[in-house]
């Protein structure tokens, strides 16, 4: 089996001149995001084929890519741009459609975070450009507004939680905080029941690797009747937990299966995520 094959059965067998968001204003409350669709026409520097070997230790072929056929959804303030900064939650869904629950949004605008997520970046798009597009859409989100740096999160459910674990320690670089949702990898073979295990499915940077472990934060989120809840536990136990990761927290939720948490849940880990002050050093 060539390399390019070899990876993506590992990935996928765990099944400027823009408006600036800046500080909030004297008397003015942000309460909703509107939605928007857009392109982007510039790739981030760190999302070509030197990058993506560097951080993810991949030596294989990139598919043909280009920004500009590329769409993407938003989910940004819907009111004049003020003086604060928002932080930033890249999405990555499992399916083409980057949906998340309605009840969301609210949150995410209460947490103040801005939200893009590709359309067509699913499970059965090339791995490497759906992490091309979570790094692509970061960057130009940063260039389009002005995100607060240490509260740049990437996330997923399901299958996009596998891309974005991966993400979230490969390029922890770039990504503060990860949000891992019914799904998760890792980047050594993790044992589990007999002689079976979840085979690793990267080799990170060590450099990066080490800012990772020492500043990121991570929430593995599971229900007590997803199907990945052992997955789950065993990559937290036996992956993060062993190696030495300071920040990861997991949480089961009780008769969730594997769907979509409550807007509820979902504040609960992103306060996790952003109580990260001082962590990065």
């Amino acid at each position: 089996m060539s390399a390019v094959l070899r990876f993506i059965a590992a990935v996928l067998c765990f099944g400027l001149g823009h408006p600036q968001i800046r500080a909030q204003e004297a008397g003015t409350r942000l309460t909703t995001l509107v939605p928007m669709d857009l392109h982007f026409t510039q790739t981030a520097p760190y999302s070509d084929a030197e990058s993506i070997a560097k951080h993810f230790g991949y030596k294989v072929p990139l598919p043909d890519y280009a920004i500009t056929n590329e769409l993407f959804a938003l989910k940004v303030p819907g009111i004049s741009p003020t003086n604060e900064s928002w932080g930033l939650l890249v999405w990555i869904s499992p399916a083409d459609q980057p949906t998340v629950p309605a009840d969301w949004e609210s949150e995410l605008a209460k947490q103040h975070l801005l939200f893009v997520s590709a359309y067509h970046s699913g499970n059965g798009r090339h791995p490497l450009d759906r992490f091309r597009l979570a790094l692509d859409a970061t960057c130009n989100m940063c260039r389009r507004y002005t995100v607060d740096r240490q509260r740049i999160y990437i996330g997923g459910f399901s299958g996009g939680a596998r891309m974005a674990s991966m993400l979230g320690v490969a390029y922890a670089d770039v990504f503060t905080g990860t949000l891992c949702l019914c799904g998760v990898n890792f980047y050594a073979d993790i044992p589990t029941a007999g002689s079976q295990y979840y085979p690793a499915t990267f080799t990170p940077n060590p450099g990066v690797l080490l800012l990772g472990k020492r500043g990121g934060r991570f929430v593995l989120l599971t229900g007590e009747h997803d199907e990945n809840r052992d997955n789950t536990a065993q990559i937290f136990d036996k992956g993060f937990k062993r190696e030495g990761f300071r920040n990861v927290r997991y949480v089961e939720v009780p008769g969730l299966r594997h769907e979509m948490p409550s807007a509820k849940t979902l504040a609960t880990a992103l306060e996790y995520l952003g109580d990260n002050h001082g962590d990065r050093h």
